[in-house]
């Protein structure tokens, strides 16, 4: 019997050497070292033939080559739906003072990469109360803790007030998401920590963008950037996106372009690390984010090319920006009044929408409702906004 990765691969009808050059093409988008061609070919053979299981580099690799989720490939296991809501309630323990121990930390750690890379690809819906879940645990331990473990939690504390912040965004609830960075940001004025500062400024001024407070976001990215030297290439990236968000809004097109220039020359030259605040800065990303102020600026052409060239090359596995992308691609060709690629695009957008719950998805796709409106009697139209209506609860 195959395993998936064998059939991904016959699917695909690609030779063993066919498959070496895709996963080389697609280590070099990622910045990830590979073995030689012998060795490589012999770590392919072990996947397929189950000998071993590939480690997180790999597994994001294949995933790269086949556009393919991990547990299409087979890389993970899809669990059952849980039973437990069946199950009665225990008594929560009174009484009881959790320890900032380098287990538990290591636990919450751990916990936290897994939400993360889950993220891109199953949105806010299922994580938040996961991640939310957490957050008594670690809001005890930042009430407790002391001495040389303090700094570690604090920065627990921190990363998950963040995430949540960013998942309450991405639902469309920009008073938890706010609510919950801001909590990350006094975490960060504690350990004194520029990086970390900057990053969460970057994202309050996102949150004020996507809610048309131009003026403070601006403020907030030149606060993320008060400190542009001292920081890394990804985070500086990110701010100066955050920015060039904010002059979009403002109308002034022009710092808007230097700063999305800049963005592009600090995300080409950034390798992220393990447990980098920003992995997800891609060129292409900046690119997805230059096309949203071309949108902004009502510049069409502009935004087409520029997001036609960046899903080109898009990752596997950030599928909720990708369908972020693909909306506002359907915006752009709504603009230039191309209405059947409004709706391909639209329509691919709308699946990664309704898997992942973005509320971010919907909205772009809500401003792309009433470009269509001239064209709603056209059957693809209306079948168009009855899905959309449906997913919106309306």
């Amino acid at each position: 019997m195959k395993t998936k990765l064998q059939a991904a691969r016959a699917e695909k009808g690609w030779s063993q050497a066919r498959l070496m050059d895709e996963l080389e093409d697609a280590a070099a988008r990622l910045r990830i070292e590979l073995p030689s061609r012998a060795s490589l070919k012999t770590q392919i053979s072990m996947f397929e033939n189950g000998r071993r299981d590939p480690g997180p580099d790999y597994q994001t690799l294949l995933c790269e080559a086949y556009q393919a989720t991990r547990v299409e490939l087979g890389l993970i296991v899809e669990t059952a739906p849980s039973q437990l809501g069946s199950l009665p309630t225990l008594p929560s323990p009174r009484g009881l003072s959790p320890q900032a121990s380098p287990e538990v930390l290591d636990y919450l750690k751990s916990v936290f990469v897994q939400h993360a890379q889950a993220e891109p690809l199953v949105g806010p819906r299922f994580l938040i109360p996961a991640v939310q879940s957490q957050l008594p645990l670690i809001e005890e331990l930042c009430k407790e803790a002391y001495g040389s473990h303090r700094a570690d939690v604090v920065r627990v504390g921190a990363r998950y007030a963040e995430f949540l912040g960013w998942l309450h965004q991405d639902t469309g609830d920009s008073q938890q998401a706010m609510l919950w960075t801001n909590r990350a940001l006094d975490y960060a004025s504690e350990l004194d920590d520029p990086t970390l500062s900057a990053y969460v400024f970057q994202r309050r001024s996102n949150i004020a963008a996507e809610a048309g407070q131009a003026g403070y976001a601006a403020g907030l990215a030149n606060a993320a950037l008060k400190q542009a030297r001292e920081l890394p290439g990804e985070v500086r990236a990110v701010a100066l996106r955050a920015r060039a968000n904010s002059f979009a809004l403002l109308g002034d097109a022009d710092d808007c372009a230097r700063a999305l220039d800049e963005a592009r020359e600090y995300a080409a030259k950034a390798v992220p690390e393990a447990g980098t605040l920003a992995p997800y800065c891609s060129t292409s990303y900046i690119d997805m984010e230059a096309a949203n102020c071309a949108l902004r600026l009502h510049r069409p052409e502009e935004a087409v090319s520029t997001l036609e060239a960046s899903l080109a090359r898009w990752p596997a596995e950030q599928q909720r920006d990708r369908g972020l992308c693909l909306a506002r691609l359907a915006t752009a060709y709504a603009q230039l009044e191309d209405v059947e690629a409004a709706y391909n695009a639209a329509s691919q957008a709308a699946a990664i929408a309704q898997t992942t719950g973005s509320a971010r998805i919907l909205a772009e796709l809500g401003r792309l409702q009433a470009l269509l409106t001239p064209w709603r009697k056209l059957v693809e139209i209306a079948e168009l906004n009855r899905l959309l209506g449906s997913m919106k609860g309306t």
